[in-house]
C-alpha cells in the first residue's frame, strides 16, 4: 500500500454520480499492505491523522486506489452504514467472491440467511460446555513446559490454543486439531512455500468436515449448522465454517497474547487483576483499546460517489477499517490511553465490529480468552517476562496486531506432559479420553462419534500431513 494525495477535512456526505464499476481488490488487500511506509510496526496515527483528516488514500493493490479509515467516527459510520457502503464486492466484478468470504462478503437478506446458521450454531455451545474443553487444552499445554518452568506464551500456548478448542467444538478428535494448528501457524509465517501447501489442505479440512458430518451428524457446532432450517449447501457451509476458521483464530491467539503482555509486564495491571478490581471484562476491552488484536482490517466498498468526511470517494473505492487508528483518534480517547482507570467498563472500542456485520462469536471468544489467561495465571505462578530493552518482537503486520513470541519464567510445576503425547497422530489413530457429559438437553457434547471403518477424506489428510518440525 502506497500513500496518495487527496483532500481532507470535516465530514460531509452526499450521492453523486456513479462512476464506473470495476474489481478494487479480490478479498486478500491486507497481503498488499506489508511494506507500506505508513504502516510500520507501530505506525504514528495522530501523525497520519494530523496530515490527512479522518481517512488517508492508499494503494490497496498496484494501481487500484482506496481508503484507510482513521478516525472513530469513519470507521463506525462505515460499519454501520449499509446505504451507502457494501460489503459485498460482487457488482464490482469479483466474481470469486459469491464462494469466498460467505455471510462477511454479503449484505441484507443473502448475509442474514448465512449469518444466523453461524450465530445459532455457536450460540449452542454455552459455558459450562465451552469452559471445560479451554481447561483441558491450556491445562495440555502448560503440562508441556510445566517442568522446565519457562514457556513462550504466544507460541507454545497462545497459538495453538484457539486451534485446538474450535476442532474439538466442531467435533473433531485432538488429532486433528494439532494438524488444524499447525497449518494455521504455517499460513501466517514467513515461508511462502510451506503457506502454499498449507492453503489447500485447510480447505481440505473443512471440506472434508462437512463431509464427514453429514454423514454422521453429532451434538457440536458443526452438525448444529448443518441441520439449520436455512439450509446451508455443502460449500455454504465450507466457507462459513472456513470464515469462524479465518476470522477468528490468528484475532484470539493475540488477544490472548496482548492480554498476558500486559500483565506480565505492568505490575499495576497484575495487582488490580488478580485483587479483583479490574475484572476479566474490563481487562479485555482494556486490551481491545489500547493493543486490539486486528488493526487494519479489508471492508467495504462505496455504494456510489459520495463526499465522505470532507473527501470525494468514489463508487467502487474499497474502505479499509483501521482500529488502532480509531482507538487512538483524541474525539474519543481522551487520557483514557494511558490511564487504565478510566477505560474499566468503556465497551465503546470497535474491535468486534458493529452493525450486521457484529462478529457473532464475542461472548464465545470473550470466554475463551478469559478462561486461557486465568488458567495461565493459576498454573504458572510468579510469571515475569523475559525480554530485552525493546519488549516482546511484535509481528511484522498490517492486519493482524501481536507478538511473535513472549518468553515467561514462572515457578515449575513439577509436572509434564510427554511431548509425543500432545504431536499429531499421523497415523490418525483416535485417543479415547474421558470426557464430562453434556448437560441434558445441551447442543453440544464433548464425545466424538466412531471414524468411519474405512479411511475418509478427512482422515486420509490426516495420515499424509507431516507435522512441522
Amino acid at each position: 500500500m502506497r500513500q496518495g494525495t487527496g483532500p481532507t477535512g470535516d465530514e460531509a456526505a452526499g450521492g453523486g454520480t456513479a462512476g464506473p464499476s470495476r474489481c478494487p481488490y479480490t478479498g486478500g488487500a491486507a497481503h498488499s499492505l506489508d511494506r507500506s511506509p505508513a504502516l510500520g510496526a507501530e505506525p504514528s496515527w495522530d501523525r497520519l491523522r494530523s496530515r490527512h483528516g479522518g481517512l488517508i488514500p492508499v494503494e490497496v493493490t498496484p494501481g487500484v486506489p482506496g481508503w484507510l479509515l482513521l478516525g472513530y467516527k469513519e470507521n463506525l459510520r462505515v460499519l454501520r452504514d449499509q446505504t451507502h457502503f457494501s460489503a459485498d464486492p460482487r457488482p464490482w466484478g469479483d466474481d470469486a467472491a459469491p464462494v469466498r468470504g460467505a455471510a462477511l462478503a454479503r449484505d441484507g437478506d443473502d448475509h442474514q440467511r448465512l449469518r444466523l446458521p453461524i450465530v445459532e450454531a455457536l450460540a449452542s455451545v454455552g459455558t459450562p460446555h465451552l469452559v471445560p474443553v479451554v481447561e483441558r487444552v491450556a491445562v495440555r499445554l502448560i503440562g508441556r513446559v510445566g517442568a522446565e518452568g519457562a514457556a513462550d506464551l504466544v507460541g507454545q500456548y497462545a497459538a495453538p490454543l484457539p486451534a485446538l478448542v474450535l476442532n474439538e467444538l466442531l467435533g473433531l478428535p485432538d488429532s486433528y486439531g494439532h494438524l488444524l494448528a499447525d497449518l494455521t501457524d504455517r499460513l501466517r509465517g514467513d515461508d511462502a512455500r510451506r503457506a502454499a501447501t498449507a492453503a489447500p489442505a485447510v480447505r481440505a479440512y473443512f471440506l472434508g468436515l462437512v463431509a464427514r458430518k453429514r454423514a454422521a451428524p453429532g451434538r457440536d457446532v458443526t452438525s448444529a449448522l448443518l441441520e439449520h432450517p436455512h439450509g446451508l449447501t455443502d460449500d455454504e457451509a465450507v466457507e462459513a465454517l472456513r470464515l469462524l476458521w479465518a476470522t477468528g483464530l490468528e484475532p484470539t491467539t493475540h488477544l490472548i497474547g496482548n492480554a498476558l503482555r500486559l500483565l506480565v509486564e505492568d505490575r499495576r495491571v497484575w495487582t488490580a487483576y488478580l485483587g479483583g478490581t479490574l475484572t476479566p471484562e474490563d481487562l479485555l476491552d482494556y486490551v481491545m483499546w489500547t493493543d486490539p488484536p486486528v488493526r487494519v482490517l479489508a471492508g467495504r466498498y462505496a455504494r456510489t460517489d459520495l463526499r465522505f468526511s470532507g473527501t470525494r470517494i468514489r463508487r467502487g473505492d474499497p474502505l479499509l477499517f483501521a482500529f488502532g487508528a480509531a482507538h487512538t483518534d483524541p474525539s474519543v480517547a481522551g487520557d483514557s490511553g494511558t490511564a487504565m482507570d478510566q477505560l474499566a467498563g468503556n465497551r465503546a472500542h470497535l474491535s468486534w465490529g458493529a452493525g450486521a456485520h457484529r462478529c457473532p462469536a464475542t461472548s464465545l471468544t470473550q470466554e475463551l480468552v478469559r478462561t486461557a489467561v486465568d488458567t495461565a495465571l493459576d498454573r504458572m505462578r510468579d510469571m515475569v517476562a523475559v525480554v530485552g530493552p525493546a519488549g516482546p518482537r511484535r509481528r511484522a503486520s498490517p492486519g493482524a496486531h501481536g507478538l511473535e513470541e513472549l518468553p515467561v519464567r514462572f515457578t515449575p510445576t513439577g509436572e509434564s506432559e510427554p511431548v509425543a503425547a500432545a504431536e499429531p497422530d499421523v497415523r490418525g489413530a483416535s485417543r479415547r479420553r474421558k470426557r464430562r457429559p453434556a448437560a441434558r438437553g445441551a447442543r453440544y457434547q464433548a464425545p466424538f462419534a466412531e471414524k468411519p471403518h474405512e479411511p475418509d477424506p478427512l482422515e486420509r489428510l490426516l495420515e499424509t500431513w507431516t507435522p512441522r518440525s
